[in-house]
């Protein structure tokens, strides 16, 4: 073997089968090299992906519906190899070489239709094979205790924040508030410290409001939950860390985790854009937009926000000269802040007006409980510069620095489109934006072109109609059956988590799925339903568990492969990464301290532990048997149980 050229030994090596040819990288060096081979794992998961299994089904299908038309290409290749008087001796090899070099075009093609990466796009096909096809657990991270209570009960993470080095596109921290009105930090990376632990902690109570005020009292307030999901942004630049605790925004220095300033505004902070210094964050209360310049602060460092003891005071730096608080319901123009007509801003994302770097003049987009999403251009801000209409009430967005178009993306699914076609469509200039929420009780999974061309544009404005339908796709039948609360972009897929527990990733068509797991069942792949769709266990699997807020720990920039990643989970109590693996790396009790056991303690701990997982294992087959039972076979009526 050693003699043999590296192409005939791949050659094959590709006649294994994927988990030999990974047991086959430990024998050597070059065999190694030769088992991470690119090609070759982009071809399996091409081979083994669920694209492939529905053009098949769907051409089997086509196939019944045009046997008598096969028959007559069948007879028309017969005459054209042999004049109609029978094969010549040339025929037969000639066809046959003929048809093999077709079907290799063919695949070429049909593959092209499937790949969901774009030009230079860097993707390492080896861990997204692992991604597509290798069990899944999670690992939750140390769980904080309550220092001032003698029980010491485990704290809750009321938001999450990632936090990347300068010059690394891999987060390696994790920024998480407390429900005591403190700051916790994790290691995710294991550089610091074990894989998941804590690593700093700040005193409780520097994010509430009256330990700012008060700060000789020893006495202070648990910090009031505001029930939403975007409420931490870090800058990675500076070490700070914003964290929206009701309706004030409050500065922390990562390096000391103490309270900079804190600003507060008029209405409760629903939702806050990424930091990225020196551009300022739009900050979304529940009644208007905002531009907060994070080195705007008062004088001497202290917090520029009004600390009188009026209730509807506030900063009259936001363009009001009245300190009548019913102006600010006042849908009038303001030359500082942004007036919404309908309450609720969800989510903020931002983008920039040309390539993939900041230049300092990009898009914002803001998306909520409103039927429609909102442009602002950072330079005319508050004035608005379009809007999406979606009708939906969308909570969560997330963007690709690629073009979309529905039509290319409808043929592709099909296998349609030729190779070029295919080029000519990633190549066009553009963007992505992604967005999730619910429209009429059901999850919504909703795809925008934008182009840099205005009359290529999705986005209406001035009253005109500018949208276009070739630029919109709107999966509202088979994203969910429950509301979409959060939405990531994960390797060359797209993942969306819903409120029954559910995670589901799905091509970059919106449609196309890959694979599915339910977070209340461990590592346990949830069954497809009888149509396609979830089965009634998973649809109303009764956990509380939900995952809140997802997040990648690749922010998309940099030379490492987007497949370098791992996806953060936050519950609304407690954080966790999600693994492709079929061990979790760790659990919240790995970090418990316990003291020494004896033989028979450890094997009674372990008898409790088998019990309870059997308990529960029953208990849930149990009630997936009633569900199935009462909705007669499809799933229906399990929502009537108690």
């Amino acid at each position: 073997m050693e003699t043999l050229p590296s192409e005939i030994v791949f050659q094959i090596a590709r006649f294994l089968d994927p988990l030999d040819f990974v047991t086959l990288q430990l024998v050597c060096k070059r065999f190694l090299t030769l088992g991470r081979d690119n090609s070759f794992w982009r071809e399996q998961c091409f081979e083994h992906s669920t694209f492939l299994k529905s053009l098949r089904k769907r051409r089997e299908l086509l196939a019944e519906h045009s046997e008598q038309e096969n028959h007559l290409r069948d007879l028309a290749r017969a005459l054209a190899s042999g004049n109609g008087i029978g094969d010549s001796r040339l025929a037969g090899p000639r066809a046959e070489a003929r048809d093999l070099k077709e079907l290799s075009n063919e695949k070429k093609r049909i593959m092209a239709n499937w790949d969901p990466s774009y030009p230079e796009e860097k993707v390492c096909w080896y861990d997204e094979y692992i991604s597509r096809n290798a069990p899944i657990s999670t690992s939750w991270l140390q769980q904080p205790r309550n220092r001032e209570s003698a029980e010491h009960e485990h704290m809750e993470a009321r938001g999450m924040g990632l936090y990347t080095e300068s010059g690394d596109s891999i987060s390696t921290l994790i920024v998480a508030p407390l429900d005591d009105g403190s700051v916790c930090v994790w290691d995710i990376a294991g550089r610091e410290s074990r894989k998941g632990s804590i690593i700093a902690r700040s005193k409780p109570g520097i994010l509430s409001a009256e330990s700012i005020l008060l700060s000789r009292s020893k006495h202070h307030l648990k910090m009031v939950n505001t029930g939403v999901t975007e409420c931490v942004s870090v800058d990675d630049s500076r070490k700070r860390a914003y964290i929206a605790v009701q309706n004030r925004l409050v500065e922390i220095d990562l390096e000391t985790l103490s309270t900079i300033s804190s600003e507060q505004f008029p209405f409760p902070i629903t939702t806050l854009s990424e930091v990225k210094h020196p551009l300022p964050i739009t900050v979304g209360t529940n009644r208007s937009i905002y531009l907060h310049d994070t080195r705007n602060r008062g004088p001497g460092g202290q917090s520029s926000w009004d600390q009188s003891g009026y209730l509807d005071a506030y900063n009259l730096t936001f363009g009001s000269n009245s300190r009548d608080f019913r102006s600010l319901l006042n849908p009038a123009p303001s030359p500082v802040y942004s007036h919404l007509y309908h309450p609720g801003p969800l989510s903020i994302l931002h983008l920039p007006s040309s390539g993939d770097e900041w230049d300092g003049n990009g898009d914002i987009y803001v998306a909520g409980r409103f039927p429609s999403i909102l442009n602002y251009d950072r330079r005319y801000f508050p004035k608005v510069r379009g809007t999406i209409h979606s009708g939906a009430r969308l909570c969560s967005m997330a963007s690709l620095p690629h073009p979309f178009s529905s039509i290319d993306k409808d043929l592709a699914r099909v296998g349609e489109l030729s190779i070029e076609q295919v080029w000519e469509s990633k190549s066009r200039p553009g963007k992505t934006l992604i967005a999730c929420g619910e429209y009429n009780s059901k999850g919504s999974l909703e795809m925008y072109g934008l182009s840099p061309d205005p009359l290529m544009s999705n986005i209406s404005s001035g009253g005109s109609a500018g949208s276009l339908q070739n630029s919109t796709y709107k999966n509202r039948q088979t994203a969910s059956g429950s509301k979409l609360l959060s939405v990531v972009n994960h390797g060359t897929r797209i993942v969306f988590s819903d409120g029954n527990g559910n995670l589901k990733w799905v091509e970059r068509d919106g449609s196309t799925e890959t694979r599915r797991w339910n977070i209340a069942h461990g590592s346990v792949e949830a069954p497809m339903g009888m149509f396609g769709t979830e089965s009634g266990s998973y649809m109303d699997s009764g956990s509380s568990d939900v995952v809140l807020k997802l997040a990648n720990t690749h922010n998309g920039r940099g030379e490492k492969p987007i497949t370098e990643n791992d996806l953060v989970l936050w519950t609304g109590e407690k954080i966790g990464l999600l693994s492709f693996s079929g061990k979790s790396g760790f659990t919240a009790e790995t970090f418990e301290e316990k003291g020494p056991q004896t033989a028979e303690e450890a094997h009674r701990e372990r008898e409790e532990r088998n019990y309870s997982q059997n308990m529960r294992r029953a208990l849930q087959a149990n009630a997936d048997e009633v569900r199935f039972m009462s909705g007669l076979g499809l799933g229906f009526g399990g929502s009537n149980l108690p």
